[in-house]
């Protein structure tokens, strides 16, 4: 059975977004942080690793190597604006934490990323709750770190590391595309029940119109086309079906007693 609870929405609270890369919110909470927006709330994403060379799609062969790291941050920036400019008036906020990605930062190869532990002297682990407290948020969302991405996993554990006040709403969003992927589909709930906090599974709308919030999703995903090929932003846009067209999150007690404008997804 499914319970929706709307809240009240005279309180306009300040929602704090970590997204390891510059793509991860939108890929993953797109849909939602329109929906934050468009309720009068304020939408900060703090992007954590962004010194980055990695950019798979895009033509960079005739690029010097002492180059390619200030073209390839520079173009993943501009992507990050295109994303911005899809919300029109009320856009999200944009914080850059200059920090290299996993590659640069632990000298280790792309196709190892997701198989690496997190490194405990790692700075980012001090630098990132810095940073989300610099911004006097009201609630956070962080990634599940479906994926085992060592950034992702790294961003999760600096927060959850952190001695957040008992009241401060906090929710954790099923990372794409790899939530997408078919061996991701048991992880989902186990990844959630290994957090402390008695998280509950979450919609932020009642109701929307599956077919426009996919071709919403997949717009949104091709903004950062240095990154993904089309059959990706096709995963992504349509992993929204098995949830009727919305995006899930997993919220904390204090999420779920929030005036957020949430809805509970009760088993």
């Amino acid at each position: 059975m499914r319970i929706w609870i709307v809240y009240s929405a005279e309180l306009k609270v300040k929602i704090a977004v970590l997204s390891p890369h510059r793509d991860d919110a939108a890929f993953s909470l797109g849909l939602s942080i329109g929906v934050w927006l468009e309720a009068g709330h304020e939408v900060e994403v703090v992007n954590c690793f962004t010194r980055t060379t990695y950019a798979p799609h895009a033509d960079f062969e005739s690029i010097h190597s002492n180059d390619r790291l200030t073209r390839v941050t520079a173009l993943r920036h501009r992507e990050d604006l295109t994303w911005q400019k899809m919300y029109g008036g009320r856009k999200p906020g944009l914080h850059d934490l200059n920090l290299k990605d996993a590659p640069l930062r632990l000298h280790v190869r792309t196709d190892q990323v997701c198989a690496l532990p997190i490194d405990p002297n790692d700075k980012a682990l001090v630098k990132v709750p810095k940073a989300v407290a610099a911004l006097g948020a009201d609630a956070l969302v962080i990634p599940l770190a479906l994926g085992s991405h060592v950034d992702h996993l790294t961003v999760r554990a600096a927060i959850l590391a952190t001695d957040l006040p008992s009241d401060m709403p906090m929710a954790l969003y099923e990372d794409l595309p790899y939530a997408a992927r078919p061996e991701a589909t048991q992880s989902l709930e186990r990844e959630a029940s290994l957090i402390e906090g008695n998280l509950r599974s979450l919609f932020v709308t009642t109701s929307v119109q599956v077919e426009a919030a996919e071709q919403r999703k997949r717009r949104l995903a091709l903004c950062y086309d240095s990154q993904i090929a089309d059959d990706v932003a096709t995963q992504i846009a349509t992993f929204c079906h098995r949830y009727e067209g919305r995006e899930r999150i997993w919220g904390n007690a204090a999420w779920c007693a929030s005036e957020l404008v949430v809805g509970h997804e009760v088993p």
